[in-house]
């Protein structure tokens, strides 16, 4: 999912010369000055007059939201980063092995972290390698791009800054196949239908022979996913009402913080996490720019955000339908988290 992200402060080489030698290995492609929600509104308006109530998940991704969310995946509790982290490390030489040293095209990119691994494997072939990273946030893209190739001398980065949809339409025509990132079980942030909607657009941009890896959390003892999202320092809740402040600043609302809770639960049945805010008072909420104003009852939910949990089986059939078939599967056994390659037909 597009996210504003909190953008790391860059490590860059400290002469003229190498500055430049560096920043001759990057580019942006796409840097668009568009707020990706400045036209959100009407959206905000019809989500907040559903019943139940609903606050779209992109609204946890402000710069302070990410720094909550970025400290919730360095808990002990948050299993899927370093789970994923693992898998990489274990089968990256296999991922490039079957697929052979493709340029690589990222989704959600961030500051990179999970995709040095993947390039590490390429540094060792000693080619040539072409990244394109695909994120709303220009000072992260910027930062990261800057490390990576300071760290990887045949490494070139084509910076996408702006919304999936606009990048993946900018995306050069390469004439050779391309290896497409999609990491993070961010697939699995979506209801069921953006997901569909999204693997349709990826489909349209790639071609017969690109190859798509997926990292995808799959369906497990409700224990383990409760406390990944229950963390003890509480870094869950308070990225996600966040929302609430969120929405205070962009659209002049009067959201009280004191007056609301974060409640998350796994819904076994429908094999997802569901996250949903509280209202702990009868309330009167309005957002000044959008005109709006709402009442909440005591006990009222907001819908926030959903993980879902696959099973592996599903996933495949769900990517086959946008028009991959599966390559090859690795699955960590502990926390059962998964990664997909597929190719694109």
């Amino acid at each position: 999912m597009d996210a504003i992200r909190q953008g790391n402060t860059p490590h860059l080489p400290t002469t003229a010369s190498a500055m430049s030698q560096f920043s001759s290995r990057v580019r942006f492609v796409v840097k668009s000055t568009h707020d990706p929600l400045a036209e959100d509104g009407p959206n905000v308006i019809r989500n907040l007059c559903l019943s139940p109530k609903k606050i779209s998940a992109v609204y946890v991704y402000d710069r302070l939201g990410t720094q909550l969310f970025e400290q919730q995946c360095r808990t002990s509790e948050y299993y899927l980063r370093r789970a994923e982290a693992v898998l990489l490390k274990a089968y990256a030489c296999d991922i490039v092995r079957l697929c052979g040293v493709l340029p690589i095209v990222e989704l959600g990119a961030g500051t990179a972290e999970k995709t040095r691994i993947l390039l590490a494997e390429y540094a060792k072939w000693g080619t040539r390698c072409d990244y394109f990273p695909i994120d709303v946030d220009m000072e992260t893209l910027a930062a990261a791009a800057h490390r990576l190739v300071e760290d990887y001398p045949k490494l070139f980065v084509h910076c996408l800054g702006g919304t999936y949809e606009e990048c993946l339409a900018a995306l050069p025509g390469e004439g050779r196949p391309r290896l497409f990132l999609f990491l993070g079980s961010s697939l699995g942030n979506m209801e069921w239908h953006e997901m569909q909607a999204l693997l349709a657009q990826i489909s349209r941009h790639t071609a017969p022979g690109d190859t798509l890896l997926v990292g995808a959390d799959l369906h497990k003892d409700p224990a383990v996913i409760d406390r990944a999202y229950n963390d003890a320092a509480g870094f869950g809740a308070r990225s996600t009402l966040n929302m609430l402040t969120h929405l205070n600043w962009r659209y002049g609302g009067d959201f009280a913080m004191d007056q609301f809770a974060y409640r998350s639960a796994y819904n076994v049945g429908a094999r997802r996490n569901e996250v949903r805010i509280e209202s702990l008072v009868q309330q009167a909420v309005t957002l000044r720019k959008l005109e709006l104003r709402i009442e909440l009852g005591e006990s009222d939910l907001i819908d926030a955000e959903v993980m879902w949990k696959f099973e592996p089986a599903e996933l495949t059939q769900l990517l086959e339908n946008a028009g991959f078939s599966l390559i090859h599967d690795w699955i960590e056994p502990i926390y059962r988290y998964g990664i997909f390659l597929l190719r694109r037909q």
